[in-house]
């Protein structure tokens, strides 16, 4: 365990980063969309990345969220959706890549408590080493506001 005076560093040290991002003109939540959602989701979240052709389903049009929940946007199901780790077991298998440890529970489904997704022994060597859950969170919310931006009327 990090002691508090360790996470007060780091955590300065990320609150300086993001700020000078911002400061240079940087939009990070795009930044964060672009490198891990827009190979398959396309750059502007239409679902025709130029992976999207390798699919046998057509990745989802993530423009449309809010329009398909009568104008309010999902917040805790795109977060789900995004993380990954608590995916129904009655859905249809699972095409995007997990972005949580795949040890835990995400923090955001409190109360939820789905079943944690379990890889099976090959899959799981694959699995690099886990950022803190703080961290995962963090990247996790900058795509979704991303996402909350880019909504159609």
């Amino acid at each position: 365990m990090l002691n508090r005076v360790t996470w007060l560093t780091v955590a300065g040290i990320l609150m300086w980063i993001n700020a000078f991002g911002w400061s240079q003109g940087v939009d990070a939540p795009k930044m964060e969309y672009l490198s891990h959602c827009a190979a398959c989701h396309g750059d502007a979240g239409k679902g025709d990345g130029p992976l999207s052709v390798k699919f046998t389903t057509k990745p989802a049009d993530l423009t449309v969220l809010s329009k398909k929940n009568r104008g309010v946007f999902p917040m805790s199901a795109v977060y789900a959706a995004v993380d990954g780790r608590n995916v129904s077991p009655s859905h249809t298998p699972r095409d995007m890549p997990i972005w949580g440890c795949r040890s835990g529970s995400s923090p955001v489904l409190e109360g939820a408590r789905p079943k944690a997704y379990k890889p099976d022994p090959y899959e799981s060597h694959l699995d690099l080493a886990c950022d803190p859950e703080d961290v995962i969170a963090n990247r996790i919310l900058s795509v979704i506001e991303y996402l909350r931006r880019i909504q159609v009327e």
